[in-house]
């Protein structure tokens, strides 16, 4: 159990890399010339929705004659190409320039959503400068997902940006995720924030809310609109002769443009206070004593005004919930500057513990697979990694040139993945040496599945192929009928005769192993694209093929003819993007809800066995299990153990802050897990 005094608060932070000491000294004399540019965000415009309403913006901009615009985000929809057809002509012949970042929609249901934003749109995150004032533009999405993230590969960008802007020049950032509200949006703003503070970071213009806001984060004045399509932008005013920045919004309630706050160009005089969280080995939390009023929180809790609620020692038992590593957030009330740090807690009485963990080069999205006396992992930063078991060194490490949402498929001595820069890798699963590459001509998020030496993997090219697993050869291909949403990201599997995956056309498709043809193929819950098959990938077993819709619908077929089984719904946390997992005649399932549900269903008819609840929800983690027990992530990093006799709760893990989406590997009592805080570590349960 590790504690905090007031003496380890007030060390230099230097050590722990948490303390800077203050803002800089003397600014540059800035150019002559004032501007103006206009920000928005959230356009949302679809094929026949949010047209109309974003062209009357646009040509109330074009009054103004800013500069120049930047759109934070959710440019469109649903990232479909046919949606860009509809928005760009709406900014094509203005006469200033748009800039733009993604938002989730614009990469959340399309597997091709950054590959055609960065070949038609803008670069996913960028940075210029105009008039001697620095435009940082970032990119906080999580392909396929929700949630917002900061790639380490991106903030060392960033970090490597501004120190060529200079300290003094003015920076404004622009994020579509928000940072620095309650409720935490990008699992790492932590790490932005450090990575902010040295320069003067005058605005933080955020997305994703849809709310008109102002408030201030690590005293940086933020700020965010409703979506461009709800009649709500901002007119922001760079004033050379007052030295100052003028944040002016129009809602459709005040379609003026008003006066929000006026910021300073100059950097601040104002120090910061000496802060450093430093971890000790004490059994105890101890109130630290400061001369200002702090707010403290645990986690995404509350704030609160002490460190402690009482002095002297307080046993870390009933504050936090669960072992592993709390961020410990303190906040100055008086001047809005913030500190924080990461800390492996031990509690009383949890049958949990760490046995390794590695640093990696990138978040973790795939599954964890295991093979043999190693751990294999793939990372958003297009690595893929050969590790040892027992204590977690890296025996090698290969590259592709894309991020890998793809999980490695270990079979017959070489090691299968798919990456965004559209091919299927083979690297030899001894040495990591790079047999063949496929290319396709989408991102292959999807993980392969191999039977009689052919390898099947989907891309987001809306073809499914059949590689020859030795030479890489094409074997065949089979396209999806055409859509907006043909393309796949599912997992494969295989029962030695047919491939069977799931597609965001809401169709599960089977194919035949040695030909490609279509076998079957059944609509999952075909009201939208949004309820599709997609995510959590099919599972095999009892004859039957069984996949989860993202209507609220578990599915059974018959894997052989296709025909329908059963399917059940549930009445509490819906069915979705957790995949299933087979034990026998029982089948494991991750639900979509806020009391982040573990299912185990009956195989025969999808009954209700037990029902166990992590607290917190989960999204694409596939559970895994052991001799007596089921584990599954949850999004903000816990690991959660459940009894597989009746669903009790026997233990939790919290792993280093980061989005859990990925999906564990059990071996006897040992659970291997990743996660968006780039570490892999192993965890025995007792």
């Amino acid at each position: 159990m590790h504690s905090i005094s007031r003496r380890d608060l007030l060390k230099a932070g230097a050590a722990a890399g948490l303390a800077p000491l203050s803002r800089y000294a003397n600014a540059l004399a800035p150019p002559d010339e004032s501007f103006a540019f206009t920000f928005f965000s959230d356009s949302h415009v679809s094929l026949n929705r949010n047209v109309e309403e974003c062209r009357s913006m646009f040509a109330e901009m074009r009054t103004l004659a800013p500069a120049f615009a930047i759109n934070g985000g959710d440019v469109t929809e649903a990232g479909w190409a046919a949606e860009l057809d509809v928005y760009l002509p709406l900014i094509k012949d203005l006469p200033f320039k748009v800039h733009h970042i993604p938002g989730n929609h614009d990469v959340r249901w399309s597997p091709l959503g950054p590959k055609i934003f960065e070949e038609r749109v803008d670069k996913m995150h960028s940075s210029f400068t105009h008039q001697g004032v620095h435009f940082l533009l970032l990119d906080s999405t999580v392909p396929l997902e929700h949630w917002g993230h900061y790639e380490t590969s991106q903030l060392k960008w960033a970090e490597s940006d501004l120190k060529k802007a200079g300290r003094d020049t003015p920076v404004v950032v622009f994020t579509h995720h928000w940072c620095g509200r309650d409720q935490i949006m990008v699992d790492n703003e932590e790490e932005l924030r450090k990575v902010l503070e040295p320069y003067n970071v005058k605005i933080v213009f955020n997305g994703h809310g849809h709310n008109d806001l102002l408030w201030k984060w690590d005293a940086i004045v933020s700020t965010m609109n409703k979506g461009l399509y709800q009649l709500s932008y901002e007119w922001v005013e760079v004033d050379r002769a007052k030295q100052e920045i003028r944040l002016n919004r129009r809602t459709k309630e005040k379609p003026q443009q008003t006066l929000l706050s006026t910021v300073p160009l100059a950097p601040s005089r104002e120090k910061r206070p000496v802060w450093a969280i430093a971890s000790a080995n004490r059994k105890t939390l101890e109130e630290a004593n400061f001369d200002r009023a702090l707010e403290k929180r645990w986690d995404d809790g509350k704030w609160g005004e002490h460190v402690m609620d009482t002095l002297g020692d307080v046993p870390l038992v009933g504050l936090l919930p669960e072992d592993g590593y709390h961020l410990l957030t303190i906040r100055d009330k008086a001047t809005g500057f913030q500190n924080a740090g990461v800390f492996p807690v031990k509690t009383k009485g949890e049958k949990i513990a760490s046995k390794w963990e590695t640093k990696l080069d990138g978040g973790v999205m795939s599954h964890v697979r295991l093979a043999g006396d190693a751990v294999f992992v793939s990372t958003m930063n297009g690595s893929v990694y050969k590790l040892r078991k027992a204590d977690g060194k890296t025996v090698w490490q290969a590259k592709t040139n894309g991020y890998c949402h793809s999980s490695p498929l270990i079979d017959g001595g070489t090691v299968y993945v798919g990456s965004a820069d559209g091919n299927l890798y083979a690297f030899d699963e001894q040495t990591g040496h790079k047999l063949w590459a496929f290319p396709t001509q989408g991102p292959v998020y999807g993980s392969p599945a191999k039977a009689h030496g052919i390898v099947c993997v989907g891309s987001g090219d809306g073809r499914i192929y059949g590689i020859e697993a030795k030479t890489g050869a094409k074997k065949w291909a089979y396209a999806m009928p055409s859509s907006n949403s043909a393309f796949t990201q599912s997992p494969v599997a295989t029962d030695s005769e047919r491939f069977y995956l799931g597609a965001w056309d809401n169709n599960l498709y089977a194919l035949d192993v040695a030909s490609g043809d279509l076998v079957w193929k059944q609509a999952c819950c075909p009201k939208t694209y949004a309820w599709s098959p997609a995510v959590g990938g099919p599972v095999l077993g009892n004859g039957m093929v069984f996949v989860p819709a993202d209507g609220n619908v578990f599915f059974a077929f018959d894997a052989k003819t296709g025909d329908p089984k059963w399917h059940v719904s549930s009445k509490t946390d819906k069915y979705g993007y957790s995949g299933p997992t087979m034990d026998g005649d029982r089948i494991y399932v991750g639900g979509l809800g806020d009391n982040g549900e573990l299912k185990c269903l009956s195989a025969s008819d999808g009954q209700e066995i037990w029902v166990g609840k992590t607290g917190s929800v989960i999204y694409d983690s596939t559970p895994a299990h052991g001799v007596d027990f089921v584990v599954i992530g949850s999004v903000d990093g816990v690991v959660s153990v459940f009894s597989k006799n009746d669903g009790a709760k026997i233990a939790a893990y919290r792993l280093p802050p980061g989005h859990l989406l990925s999906s564990p590997a059990v071996e006897g009592r040992t659970v291997y897990v990743g996660s968006y805080s780039d570490i892999v570590m192993a965890l025995d349960i007792e």
